[in-house]
Formats: structure tokens, C-alpha cells, sequence
């Protein structure tokens, strides 16, 4: 699909002044789809930060599992960098960003499985938000994109 005269291209999204209508600078507008999965990456990568100061401020009083814990919260910022880096990729269309950010997700469904059993809502929130960001990924318009960044 090309871009109309109108100052929108074939998604619906405006072009950036310059020429250049994508924020990757290959010129494909981000669909509005794509919105979803950076949204629910992002509060994916709040809650591995979360996660962390948790086990920081456990730590403090921890006495011998101290060192476990930090390197537990050092692993979790670690994962939330990376997920947060991917949420950024995946709205500039990068082409690392999907697999990278599905490959996450399907270990979030493994964990969401894992704890489902014992804590109902958490179990749910990670296969909802899980499925969310995979199907998000496969969503038409967002296929469409990724296909024509890459062609770019």
C-alpha cells in the first residue's frame, strides 16, 4: 500500500514532517495496533522492576539470603531493560523486537501456567497479557508494517 497525498499513509497515522513517516526513520507509519503490545510490554517491564525493589528492600533484612535476592533483583532490572528496550523497538518497527519480545511472552505463559495453581490472578494476568502482545504481533495491520519497514 502507498502512502495517499492527503499527509497519511495507508494505516491511518500522519507523517512525520520531513518525508520520513515512520519513528524508525524507514518510512512506515507504526499502525495504532501496535499500540496495544507496547503498552502491555511496558507494564510488563514496570512490573520486573517492581519485582526488583521488592527484592531489594527484602534483602535488607535477609541475612544469609541477602545475596540470592540481589542477584535476584539485578536479574529482574535486567529483564525489564531488555523488555523495555523491545517495547522501544517494537514501535520503531525494528525487526529484532518481535521475535525478541514473543520469545518473552512465551516464557511469561510458561510461568503464568506454573503459578496459575497457586495464585489465581497472577497466573491470568501473565496469560492475558502474554496473549495479548503474541497476538498483537500477528494482528493484520501490524504484519502489513513490519513486512513493508523491512522491504524498506
Amino acid at each position: 500500500m502507498s502512502p495517499r497525498n492527503d499527509g497519511t499513509a495507508a494505516t491511518g497515522g500522519p507523517q512525520e514532517p520531513g518525508g520520513s513517516s515512520g519513528p524508525g526513520g524507514h518510512g512506515v507509519p507504526t499502525p495504532r495496533a501496535m499500540l496495544l503490545v507496547v503498552v502491555v510490554l511496558c507494564l510488563q517491564a514496570l512490573a520486573l522492576a517492581g519485582a526488583a525493589v521488592s527484592f531489594l528492600i527484602a534483602a535488607i533484612g535477609a541475612g544469609q539470603y541477602a545475596v540470592p535476592l540481589t542477584g535476584l533483583a539485578v536479574m529482574f532490572l535486567i529483564f525489564a531493560a531488555g523488555i523495555a528496550a523491545a517495547a522501544r523497538g517494537a514501535w520503531r518497527l525494528h525487526r529484532w523486537a518481535r521475535p525478541a519480545s514473543i520469545a518473552f511472552e512465551l516464557l511469561v505463559i510458561v510461568f503464568g501456567f506454573s503459578v496459575i495453581g497457586g495464585t489465581l490472578w497472577l497466573g491470568l494476568a501473565c496469560l492475558v497479557s502474554a496473549i495479548a502482545v503474541i497476538l498483537g504481533f500477528f494482528l493484520p495491520a501490524t504484519v502489513d508494517a513490519y513486512n513493508r519497514a523491512l522491504a524498506d
